[in-house]
């Protein structure tokens, strides 16, 4: 199982060449959680006008991918995470650390993502870059 993370999601909804090929080339078990489906489409609903394409474009998507839901334990999997890195003093954003427990609880250890930087820092975690 692979998640998708939203820096990927989002470049592959825009179209762009090394999202799109990388998801065609590599088959797999992709998945994501609710936190990159919450950053994609606040991305969306943040803009001055709603674009409805882009809207309709990311439902139909996630029509299809398997979400990983918030739940489980995810929410005590992210404090310790965070208090871990921290006490490293690395330094990641909420939202990364809660997508990376979430993952951790449901069994997934890949991650698909620009940013390598945070992710690469999380124990257990193996950072796909593209």
């Amino acid at each position: 199982m692979i998640c998708l993370d939203s820096d990927f999601l989002i470049d592959f909804l825009n179209d762009k060449k090394e999202a799109v090929e990388f998801l065609i080339k590599y088959h797999g078990d992709f998945v994501t959680t609710e936190i990159n489906l919450f950053e994609v489409f606040d991305g969306i609903y943040y803009q001055k006008q709603v674009n409805k394409k882009e809207e309709e474009l990311a439902k139909s998507f996630f029509k299809t991918l398997p979400t990983l839901s918030s739940q489980n334990g995810w929410g005590q999997a992210a404090a310790y995470l965070l208090s871990y890195l921290r006490k490293q003093g690395k330094e990641i954003e909420d939202k990364d650390c809660f997508i990376a427990a979430i993952m951790q609880v449901h069994g997934c250890s890949k991650i698909i993502t620009r940013n390598v930087k945070h992710y690469s820092s999380i124990p257990g975690i193996q950072v796909i870059s593209y």
